[in-house]
């Protein structure tokens, strides 16, 4: 691929992160680090892959440890009116986060000429997922999260891109 892509790539994703961070969840998703990454796996205590095809094939990756997931889980339900998180519902509630972001992202390379269609979302928390450096590139975009409203530190998220 062209390494011009590849940045508009990081560039897009990184851009289309932070808005929807400040627009639909009131707060701020600071890029603390990103680059092309040659880890062979995949493996977080949160893991959302949100699958894409067409002009290119890959995956959109959302990743968090669990200290993230408990500060950031209610604050994304309270976006979708979700008064009560039942047991079980947390893998649903972060796919459809992964969902909003990911047609986002989708959108803008859509506007930039490229073609994408969205699978649906897969939950592999505590999963390896292998990735073939051999046929595939990986970049790694790190967020810093913060509510600066109530001065509290959220954790990281992790982009990566497949």
């Amino acid at each position: 691929m062209d390494p011009l892509v590849d940045e508009k790539i990081i560039l897009t994703v990184s851009r289309s992160f932070v808005d929807y961070f400040e627009e639909a969840l009131q707060i701020k998703a600071w890029r603390e680090a990103y680059g092309p990454s040659l880890n062979e796996g995949i493996c977080f205590e949160s893991l959302t892959k949100l699958p894409f095809e067409g002009e290119l094939n890959g995956s959109f990756y959302f990743a968090m440890d669990g200290y993230t997931r408990m500060k950031l889980l209610p604050v994304i339900a309270n976006t979708f009116k979700l008064e009560t998180i039942e047991k079980g519902m947390a893998d649903s509630i972060l796919g459809e986060f992964a969902n909003q972001i990911g047609f986002r992202i989708l959108n803008e390379f859509d506007d930039a000429g490229y073609r994408f269609q969205v699978l649906p979302p897969e939950s592999l928390n505590h999963k390896v997922e292998l990735v073939e450096l051999e046929k595939q590139r990986q970049y790694i975009v790190i967020f810093f999260i913060e509510d600066k409203e109530n001065r509290k530190y959220l954790g990281r998220c992790h982009v990566i891109v497949v």
